[in-house]
């Protein structure tokens, strides 16, 4: 008998976009699925389009509770979930109909404990639904120095740090990997603080080159409005990466969060607004990344030390060298 699977789906204030999302989830191929409905206090129509799939649907379950944040649902969807693998999907975005289905038997065919699938970027208003029953189309990942297939850990997860890929959904996750971790509840960049500890967790990743998860760029959003203080939190993030593959003595993927931790804070100054709020909260950020000026020197070599030093100087003359070399890297591979 084929593995019940787990679909959390947060719910806030999406009424525009929830039937789209919904839809694509009811009609996978793979049926043995539930979908567990978050509704986090939204005050549009999203809570009556919920009622309305859960009264339709036995597979659809639906939890009302106060707004807690995009972390705290999720944290609800997992302790809910009877499924022997989750998979996150916003409500905003859609998935093809082989979703689940080609994730879960690359799984069972590979016996991995996560699976990651390509996925499309799609500008608001340019959404072409269609394209969930379609023959999926594929993603070349040779131009990112890997291929489709079966990797270790550690391998997959280095991909999709140096990729800036480091998001939850786009994955099917065997549940146990969840048992200790939770998303950190009231900070934004939510799966930067905790997909490393669920990596370190899996055995093996399989990735496979489908684009089956169609990620929706609107301007409302919270990550398509200007740079605010909240998004510090980001770096936030990178500092308890750097903590945690410091105390594991992973020096590879230590030296991987260094540069990303560089590019991030470089970036952060010179996107916050100055406002004299703002400056006080980045003051922080800079006496946390100035503390580990030491781990920069000592586990990331001359380079690293270097880009270190240059960072911490002039934050704009990083930015400019790290977007050089990352246009250099994409040139490439082109």
């Amino acid at each position: 008998m084929s593995d019940l699977i787990s679909i959390i789906i947060p719910v806030y204030n999406v009424e525009k976009y929830l039937r789209r999302c919904l839809d694509s989830v009811l009609t996978q191929t793979y049926e043995n699925i539930e979908i567990i409905l978050i509704n986090d206090g939204s005050t549009d129509g999203s809570r009556v389009i919920c009622e309305e799939y859960a009264i339709s649907d036995l597979r659809v379950t639906l939890i009302n509770k106060e707004n807690g944040g995009l972390s705290d649902t999720r944290n609800v969807g997992i302790a809910h979930a009877k499924g022997e693998y989750i998979a996150f999907v916003d409500s905003d975005d859609y998935v093809h109909e082989l979703f689940i289905e080609r994730m879960y038997s690359q799984i069972e065919s590979d016996n991995s404990d996560i699976c990651m699938c390509a996925f499309h970027f799609v500008n608001e208003g340019d959404e072409d639904y269609s394209a969930i029953t379609t023959i999926p189309d594929s993603y070349n990942y040779q131009a990112e120095g890997i291929t489709e297939g079966l990797y270790e850990a550690d391998i997959a997860m280095k991909h999709i740090a140096n990729n800036h890929l480091v998001v939850a959904w786009n994955k099917l996750y065997r549940c146990q990997l969840f048992e200790d971790i939770r998303f950190p509840v009231g900070r934004l960049h939510e799966d930067a603080f905790i997909l490393h500890r669920i990596f370190a967790k899996a055995r093996n990743v399989s990735i496979i080159s489908d684009k089956l998860h169609f990620y929706l760029q609107r301007s409302s959003s919270i990550m398509g409005q200007s740079y605010s203080v909240r998004r510090l939190d980001l770096l936030d993030a990178y500092a308890d990466r750097m903590d945690f593959y410091f105390d594991n003595k992973n020096l590879e993927l230590l030296k991987c969060t260094c540069l990303d931790y560089m590019r991030r804070y470089a970036e952060a100054y010179i996107l916050l607004p100055k406002s004299k709020e703002n400056l006080h909260h980045f003051k922080e950020k800079k006496k946390n990344f100035s503390g580990y000026r030491k781990i920069m020197f000592q586990y990331g070599g001359i380079y690293v030390g270097t880009r270190f030093l240059l960072t911490a100087i002039s934050p704009r003359l990083s930015h400019v060298v790290s977007s050089f070399l990352y246009s250099r890297k994409v040139g490439k591979n082109l």
